[in-house]
């Protein structure tokens, strides 16, 4: 009967840490989100300007994480933003109000937030050949406030290096049950070891 309960024990050990270990991996082998396409696309040259400056994903965007973890904007070869900041999300697309400067190179930076709670971001670069619609700042304009005119590293419109810091609530959970089930692992083993048979 003790080497009954003990080989229980040892198979129930082995799966729970199995377990463990698939529960721990699963977040890393869970797919981010993907760029599907943009507005303007990446490397075209546009001479009449879009309603909107856009990227769509290839998930539904995670829109409860809150405005500081997503950003579209357009920046020129010298630095300089454009746009006044505010972003609309539906489902899986992220776009806002175009506004440019002179003819030349752009870049439309982006940061979303993934289904699985992590940030995602690029850069789209694209070339402007039509007339300028708005004078650029030198720091990413912030949605119904004053755009900034200092450091455009000191903006409060970077959000890029605080999205990035927070640990996902996804992978909090995942490590919080992938310990319950090695402590309860290792319970099970030490009930079983201890129950050795009467001399």
């Amino acid at each position: 009967m003790t080497r009954t309960m003990r080989a229980l024990a040892a198979a129930a050990s082995v799966a729970a840490a199995g377990l463990a270990l698939a529960l721990v991996a699963a977040p890393a082998a869970e797919a981010h989100s993907v760029l599907v396409s943009s507005t303007p696309a990446a490397g075209s040259t546009i001479s009449e300007l879009p309603a909107e400056f856009s990227v769509t994903m290839n998930e539904t965007l995670l829109s409860g994480a809150g405005d500081a973890a997503f950003a579209l904007r357009v920046v020129d070869g010298d630095g300089r933003y454009y746009g006044d900041g505010c972003l609309t999300l539906v489902d899986d697309t992220m776009s806002t109000a175009a506004a440019i400067g002179p003819a030349g190179d752009y870049t439309l930076e982006w940061q979303v937030v993934s289904a699985d709670g992590h940030p995602v971001s690029g850069e789209i670069p694209f070339s402007w050949t039509g007339e300028a619609t708005a004078d650029g700042t030198s720091a990413p304009a912030v949605c119904h406030e004053a755009a900034a005119t200092g450091d455009p590293d000191d903006a409060s419109g970077h959000h890029d290096d605080a999205a990035g810091s927070d640990i996902p609530l996804g992978d909090v959970v995942w490590i919080v049950v992938a310990v319950l089930v090695v402590a309860v692992a290792v319970t099970i083993a030490l009930v079983a070891t201890r129950r050795r048979p009467r001399a």
